[in-house]
């Protein structure tokens, strides 16, 4: 997902940096962590931004034209963004949800290796005990898996 967040960005810049060329309108916002962003749409609903125009003489296209190219992308670019918002919090949820299902396997592993010194195990149907070096080496994976997953 990062490389992609960054292959989108790079985009992103240069398209900015084309359209900026050719005296089209550039947006330059702040997204949710506070970084400046410059995009040929707008940015999405409810987010501040500034309009920046590049006063070169050189575009081939009448404004007209490129207004309203640039209003049908717009709203085509709203929408991907949209979803792909969507798409992110949808897995940042169940990302949160698995995080927090571990958290709690890990704190009750670690409470009945602490709370009991001989440990029942089953491998292959059959019951055994765990040996020390066993009970402390699930010891250490079960802290580690705490650190893990109960931020």
């Amino acid at each position: 997902m990062f490389k992609f967040k960054v292959l989108i960005i790079a985009a992103i810049t240069v398209l900015s940096f084309t359209t900026a060329q050719a005296g089209e309108v550039i947006y330059k916002w702040k997204d949710s962590k506070g970084n400046i962003k410059y995009t040929q749409s707008k940015p999405p609903s409810g987010i501040d931004y500034t309009t920046i125009r590049n006063r070169s003489s050189k575009s081939t296209t009448p404004p007209s034209v490129t207004a309203k190219k640039a209003e049908a992308t717009v709203d085509e670019q709203d929408r991907v963004i949209a979803a792909q918002g969507a798409e992110q919090n949808r897995v940042d949820a169940i990302n949160a949800e698995r995080a927090a299902k571990n958290c709690t396997i890990s704190k009750n592993n670690l409470a009945a290796l602490e709370r009991t010194t001989r440990i029942q195990v089953e491998e292959n149907g059959s019951r055994r005990m765990l040996t020390d070096q066993e009970r402390a080496s699930k010891l250490k994976d079960a802290k580690d898996n705490i650190k893990k997953y109960c931020k």
